[in-house]
Order: C-alpha cells, then sequence, then structure tokens
C-alpha cells in the first residue's frame, strides 16, 4: 500500500519543495510511484499529508495527480499553487470571502508578508474555508550531470485549523538535516495548469550537452556551467555587436543620419 511521502508538514517555500525532493532523491523519503487506489485516498489524504510524485508520458508511472475531490480556481502564491475544496456548505462564500480580504489586504494596517505561501494565500483568501486546500509545486530535476532533466511535483494538503499546529521541515528530525546540492532543482513557473490537475506548466531545459571525446572515456561530475547550457549571447548579449569608441556602430550610424539632417 502506497503511503504519504511525509504525513504531517507544513511547507512554506521552494526552498521547503527542494528539502523533501532531496529527501526522496537520497531515498529517506518514499515518491508516489502510481495513482492512488480509493482505500488511499481514503487514508492518506489528509491535513498534513505531503506527496512527491514523478510526471511520465507514457504508462510507466503518474501523468496527472487525481485524488477524487472537487476543487476551486487555482491560486497562485509564487511558487505554489493552492486549491480550495469545494464543499456543499460553501454557497457563495468564496467570492465573499476574496472581497473581504481584498479590503483588509488593501486598507488595512501595513504589515511584512508572511513567509509561508500558505500562510499568504490564508491571509489573501480570508482564511474562512473549512475544507481541505491543496498546495502544489513542480521543478525540474537533474539527477546527473548528462541525464535528460526529469519532472517532480509536490502536492500537499492542510486545512487552515491544522495549519498553526502542523511542523516544519526544521522541526523534522530527518529533513531539519538535510543539505539540497545546488544546481539539481529547477523550480516551477507561474502559468496555471490546464485541466483538473495540479501540475505546473514548467518552461522546458535545454538538453544536457553532450559529454566531451577523451580516452578514458571519463565523465566529469559537474554540473554543467550556466555558461555552457545558456550561451555567450545570454550571459553577455551586446558582446555580440560591433562597437566603436565604447558606443554600438547602430548608435553611431543614428546619430549621423540626424546630424546630417540638422545640416541640410
Amino acid at each position: 500500500m502506497q503511503r504519504a511521502t511525509h504525513p504531517s508538514l507544513h511547507v512554506r517555500d521552494a526552498r521547503d519543495a527542494h528539502t523533501v525532493f532531496e529527501a526522496v532523491r537520497q531515498g529517506l523519503l518514499r515518491p508516489i510511484s502510481r495513482r492512488l487506489n480509493e482505500v488511499e485516498r481514503q487514508m492518506h489524504i489528509r491535513s498534513g499529508g505531503v506527496f512527491v510524485w514523478e510526471e511520465h508520458d507514457d504508462e510507466s508511472g503518474l501523468k496527472r495527480w487525481t485524488d477524487g475531490r472537487v476543487w476551486g480556481q487555482s491560486r497562485m502564491r509564487e511558487p505554489y499553487l493552492f486549491y480550495d475544496e469545494k464543499i456543499p456548505s460553501d454557497g457563495d462564500s468564496t467570492g465573499q470571502n476574496q472581497r473581504s480580504s481584498n479590503f483588509r489586504f488593501v486598507d488595512g494596517p501595513t504589515r511584512s508578508a508572511p513567509s509561508s505561501c500558505a500562510l499568504l494565500h490564508q491571509d489573501r483568501s480570508g482564511g474562512t474555508h473549512s475544507g481541505l486546500i491543496k498546495q502544489a509545486y513542480s521543478a525540474w530535476v537533474v539527477l546527473s550531470p548528462n541525464s535528460k532533466p526529469r519532472k517532480w511535483h509536490l502536492t500537499a494538503y492542510f486545512t487552515y485549523a491544522d495549519l498553526p499546529s502542523l511542523p516544519t521541515i526544521d522541526r523534522d528530525p530527518i529533513l531539519s538535516k538535510i543539505t539540497v546540492p545546488p544546481g539539481i532543482y529547477r523550480g516551477g513557473g507561474k502559468s496555471r495548469s490546464k485541466g483538473d490537475g495540479d501540475d505546473m506548466e514548467l518552461a522546458p531545459l535545454p538538453s544536457p550537452p553532450s559529454s566531451p571525446s577523451q580516452g578514458s572515456g571519463a565523465i566529469s561530475p559537474a554540473l554543467p556551467s550556466l555558461h555552457s547550457t545558456v550561451g555567450s549571447y545570454a550571459l553577455h548579449p551586446r558582446s555580440v555587436y560591433p562597437q566603436r569608441g565604447g558606443r554600438m556602430s547602430e548608435d553611431y550610424r543614428v546619430i549621423h543620419m540626424l546630424n546630417s539632417r540638422h545640416v541640410s
């Protein structure tokens, strides 16, 4: 039987998500490898549950997360998407909560933004929803220097009533000791997902560079450098243009044309 990757956790930002991903990569936590069946959903889709899964285009794994519940429109609280569960007692309270929240947020006392995306969502949506909240994050994962990037997802659930008591990563005996190596996880994009799934649309990563031919056939353990990944133009976009005396030649052409008109 499949269980939640973590049974009780409050994920606050992208760093928290990457820490959970790293624990999965190291084998300390278990990801979800297939769709949850009805019994697993009833047991584990609950407040505090966190699920990590890898997206596949074929039948070898999950293509889209499904939990059997009905959700409202997605709300972006970077870098997460949030969904409020639709429950019969909601009525038209969603619109009322949003209008109340907007007034309080604009005209209320000045305050710093919450340190947690979940708390930010609670603040901006009114915080009176009594059902589950679904929180979703996506990232490209590069597991080895020349491997194809893989798309991982984190789906978490909570209620506003439970949120203050859910432990954060720094209070978890396993996750608090995790150090996330640089360059492995590239966080999610800003666009909402299509359909009723909770995955984000991520910009595609460039293909990994081919290994240089070496007599020993060894592959460097280092990840591809930024220069080799995006190219020299992205790093120095003006360097590809000819320059003269500190100005681009195109600038001189325009200046010369304007001076000629003034003289004539």
